[in-house]
């Protein structure tokens, strides 16, 4: 795939990647109107205006606003907390993929230099494409699978809950300042490297590994302040099958607050982008 064809390829993938979220969100929200706005340039992200209609905007790891989504038919408070907690998901799984496919654009054209430069490595970028094209298609089957769990989701919040343990995303949230593990679907905990015996647990009890590295100041900051944070290809050394190794994840750390306002948990959404990121390095000259 050269340059030409992997733009090609991305603006495809961005218009798929749009189309499926918006039938997600008529799908959980029950509305007709449903508009996701991307910029041709991301901005620095102001405080919006008042709506009459409800609108969420998409925010990247710059804190730049990199579009919106907008629900015509529903207000602008016309949504009770577990509704706004399934919206913040969607969001941030917007703008996480839009990051994932502005990553693979910038690796094409980083390949595209090094294939100049480096011809002995063919057979290598060319199984790096595979991956590629295989987590894209991986991707693509998760959405559906969401939008099918879309079809039968209700405003119950043991439905919610069922939803969100079945979701095609790694997630999980923790409650309180504690940072106890009141929830981790089966994919984050294979992230982790761990198993439902944490559930319950303070994460820095789940994860021991976690206690010289940053994430735990990190989660307790978010907690604190309120304020999202957004991780790009971070390394993170977890124990897995009794031996630590080196990973790197997208992740981002959502903090959830009651009516008012107050910060009562964390939702965290990630994905392993390991063989990634070592294969890119493994590749770059130096």
């Amino acid at each position: 795939m050269d340059s030409k064809q992997g733009r090609k390829f991305l603006k495809f993938e961005k218009d798929d990647l749009l189309e499926q979220h918006i039938r997600l969100l008529k799908t959980v929200f029950n509305s007709d109107l449903v508009e996701i706005n991307i910029h041709k340039q991301a901005l620095q992200a102001p405080g919006l205006k008042a709506e009459s209609h409800l609108l969420k905007p998409l925010i990247n790891a710059s804190n730049q606003l990199i579009g919106e989504i907008i629900i015509k038919d529903i207000r602008a408070d016309g949504l009770e907390a577990h509704g706004k907690e399934i919206l913040e998901i969607i969001a941030a799984n917007i703008v996480k993929q839009f990051q994932f496919l502005e990553e693979y654009a910038a690796l094409i054209q980083q390949v595209d230099i090094c294939a100049k430069e480096i011809a002995s490595h063919r057979n290598e970028l060319d199984t790096l494409y595979e991956d590629l094209n295989l987590a894209h298609e991986e991707l693509s089957q998760a959405f559906t699978a969401t939008f099918q769990l879309g079809k039968s989701l209700s405003k119950s919040k043991t439905k919610i809950s069922g939803f969100l343990e079945k979701a095609p995303i790694a997630f999980g949230v923790l409650r309180h300042r504690q940072l106890k593990i009141e929830m981790a679907n089966n994919l984050i905990l294979e992230l982790w490297g761990k198993d439902k015996t944490v559930l319950g647990k303070p994460l820095a009890a789940g994860l021991p590994e976690l206690q010289d590295q940053p994430y735990l100041e990190i989660l307790d900051r978010v907690y604190t302040t309120g304020e999202r944070y957004i991780g790009k290809e971070a390394k993170a050394i977890l124990e897995k099958d009794g031996q630590k190794v080196d990973c790197y994840f997208n992740f981002i750390y959502e903090p959830l607050k009651n009516d008012r306002g107050t910060t009562n948990s964390i939702m965290i959404i990630a994905t392993d982008v390991s063989d990634l990121v070592k294969s890119r390095n493994e590749l770059l000259p130096g």
